[in-house]
């Protein structure tokens, strides 16, 4: 059980080959742009997250099957997992 945080849309394309269905996946920075179509190229039993203030700040909506995280839930979602991997 890991979690992926990704940070730029060519980070998805590097983490993808490793991520598991155990797994959970947080967009951040400019990642969010990755939300509206995050479930085409990772499989759907992988929890994912965006971060909350970077998706407003770009303007865009959280999809209904993502859930948008303020910074605290960032921070305990890292603490539910023995291993967080930055991409």
């Amino acid at each position: 059980m890991r979690l992926h945080i990704l940070n730029t849309p060519d980070s998805l394309s590097r983490c993808k080959a490793v991520v598991e269905n155990s797994d959970s996946l947080i967009l951040i920075e400019d990642a969010v742009v990755l939300s509206p179509s995050i479930f085409s190229d990772i499989d759907t039993g992988t929890a994912v997250y965006v971060l909350l203030d970077d998706i407003q700040r770009r303007g865009l909506k959280t999809p209904s099957n993502i859930k948008a995280l303020d910074y605290i839930q960032f921070v305990d979602l890292c603490a539910a997992h023995p291993q967080c991997l930055s991409w």
